[in-house]
């Protein structure tokens, strides 16, 4: 298994995580889905999504992917789409939460 990435969130979103990752891994196979159908909008909305979703949770590697995924789709760059949906895919597989007391 690679290495896994520890992530701290606020025990105040501890309800949240477990469908916020689910849709994160829908969110892939609906990236893998346009690139086939070169649907760049459809990517661009998702990455978009991922990138401010990634910050507010906690996830600053989602939000740098999601970033990079954000520029791939308007450059219309298949390759990268792709290569990045595998990365956002292979962090979440490796990602561990870690909940801590939420502060003041």
């Amino acid at each position: 298994m690679p290495d896994r990435v520890i992530v701290e969130v606020d025990e105040d979103l501890s309800d949240l995580i477990p469908g916020f990752m689910a849709h994160k891994r829908a969110d892939i196979n609906t990236i893998f889905d346009a690139v086939t159908r070169r649907d760049y909008a459809e990517i661009g909305r998702i990455a978009h999504r991922v990138k401010g979703e990634g910050g507010s949770y906690g996830f600053d590697a989602m939000t740098e992917i999601g970033r990079s995924l954000e520029h791939a789709a308007a450059t219309r760059d298949d390759g990268a789409v792709t290569t990045l949906a595998r990365q956002l895919l292979s962090y979440l597989d490796r990602v561990e939460v870690v909940f801590q007391p939420a502060k003041d």
